[in-house]
């Protein structure tokens, strides 16, 4: 059982980092990469919304690192990705549309797997919140 547990544990954090580290990766593309702005102009989204995605991407790939916000950080990426797939399936771009899903199911699996790890406010009127587990 311990055994199992710890398989467990180490097959999270590769994905978390795998994850983190192409996350990371994409976002920075996205200020390199000339192609990125020709490519959300064509979408129609507006002039340097590429960098704010490219600047979530990375910074939402850098907090997957962190057990206590990685469901935060899962959700704000997962959100992007939902996007990404919108928009290629708006545009007629269903050989693009696979890969944000894939990556939305990885990011599912981590901020479930983090759910009981995720920061909560601590302090409500002077007293301690109640955890969802124990309410």
């Amino acid at each position: 059982m311990r055994t199992l547990r710890l398989v467990g544990i180490i097959g999270l954090w590769s994905l978390q980092v795998l994850l983190a580290a192409l996350f990371v990766v994409i976002g920075i593309a996205k200020f390199a990469d000339p192609s990125w702005a020709r490519n959300f102009a064509r979408w129609g989204y507006p002039s340097g919304f590429y960098m704010v995605i490219g600047a979530l991407e990375a910074i939402g790939g850098i907090c997957l690192l962190v057990p206590r916000i990685a469901t935060y950080a899962a959700a704000l990426l997962g959100v992007i990705m939902i996007g990404a797939s919108a928009t290629h399936l708006l545009h007629n771009e269903m050989h693009r549309v696979a890969v944000p899903l894939v990556y939305l199911v990885v990011l599912a699996i981590i901020g479930i797997a983090r759910l009981r790890s995720a920061a909560r406010p601590t302090v409500l009127a002077g007293r301690a919140a109640p955890r969802l587990d124990e309410v």
